[in-house]
């Protein structure tokens, strides 16, 4: 996770001044910026731009973990320069679980992000009743979401 959690400060004028200060753990994403920098300035947000205005999380008085907010993600890393040197990937991640593909190898892992932060310990083969359900409800989800946006693009 560390390669993609990147810290986020934002000064908005119109943030009540308790929150400044104040940190939120919302699943946010970088294609985020774009939009909630369009709704600052007023500007509608093109339909095929993909991201989310993230100011509510920090304007509205309602809590993120009670709001409409996004509860995972998938992700796709192409190869950069070959693939032994850092792998293509692709997963699907949420605040407790990550479910990951390596497309060059066929190769799956899950990771129980509560317990495992570290992501030490693959439990993708768990005979753990609960494990198995949630590899197969996030296996199911990643396929579908990959379906949706896929990428044979190649990092030079």
């Amino acid at each position: 996770q560390e390669s993609i959690r990147v810290p986020l400060i934002i000064r908005d004028p119109r943030m009540m001044y308790e929150q400044r200060g104040t940190t939120n753990d919302a699943m946010t994403l970088n294609i985020d910026l774009a939009p909630t920098i369009l709704g600052f300035a007023g500007v509608p947000m093109p339909d095929k731009m993909m991201g989310r205005d993230i100011s509510p999380l920090y304007l509205s008085p309602e809590s993120p973990s009670s709001s409409n907010w996004r509860k995972e993600f998938f992700y796709e890393h192409p190869i950069i320069s070959q693939k032994s040197y850092i792998p293509s990937s692709e997963a699907l991640v949420r605040k407790d679980y990550k479910y990951m593909y390596w497309p060059d190898y066929g190769y799956e892992q899950l990771f129980d992000l509560v317990n495992d932060p570290g992501e030490m310990e693959d439990i993708i083969n768990s005979t753990d009743p609960h494990v198995a359900n949630t590899k197969k409800e996030m296996k199911t989800r990643f396929d579908w979401l990959k379906s949706l946006v896929k990428s044979d693009g190649k990092v030079t």
